[in-house]
């Protein structure tokens, strides 16, 4: 009986474990799939397992924690600058990212001029696209709080 009983600090200590190496694998499986794309230059078809496992893994991680209550955005303050701050992240991480790999892939083929434009059309249109993503996040987890609070309130006034 007493093999039974776990100790709430050893089990929440496995559970931080656990969600660590979770995070360990999907920053492994985002480096593979950069290096093979951006370094090896291999064909989709050679990582598409990896693609496909880490958009899955963190698809998976972004509805259980809005369909479990969570709250993704700290304090209701911060919310809408913390969607704009994320978009303009994402934005310049994928207009880096492109870059890198354009000037990798296409050295000195091309004008200063094109590079910058292509370079502002990447960050313009890759935040407008991160701002919808976070956006539609923001919406979905807000209606979920909403729905939580309103059966917390229910349950109260049944009291």
């Amino acid at each position: 009986m007493r093999d039974l009983i776990q100790d709430e600090r050893t089990t929440a200590q496995r559970r931080k474990i656990a969600s660590e190496t979770c995070s360990l694998l999907l920053l492994a499986l985002m480096v593979a799939i950069l290096v093979q794309q951006y370094v090896l230059n291999v064909p989709f078809a050679n990582y598409a397992a990896e693609f496909i496992c880490f958009f899955g893994a963190c698809f998976y991680l972004l509805i259980r924690n809005i369909a479990s209550g969570i709250n993704l955005f700290s304090r209701e303050i911060t919310r809408i600058r913390n969607v704009l701050i994320y978009s303009v992240i994402s934005g310049l991480t994928i207009c880096l990212v492109t870059g890198i790999a354009n000037y990798a892939r296409y050295g000195d083929n091309a004008a200063p001029g094109t590079w910058l434009a292509a370079l502002s059309i990447t960050f313009v249109c890759g935040t407008v696209a991160a701002f919808a993503g976070f956006s539609l996040i923001y919406y979905l987890n807000n209606k979920k709080q909403q729905s939580i609070n309103a059966e917390l309130d229910k349950e109260e006034d049944e009291l």
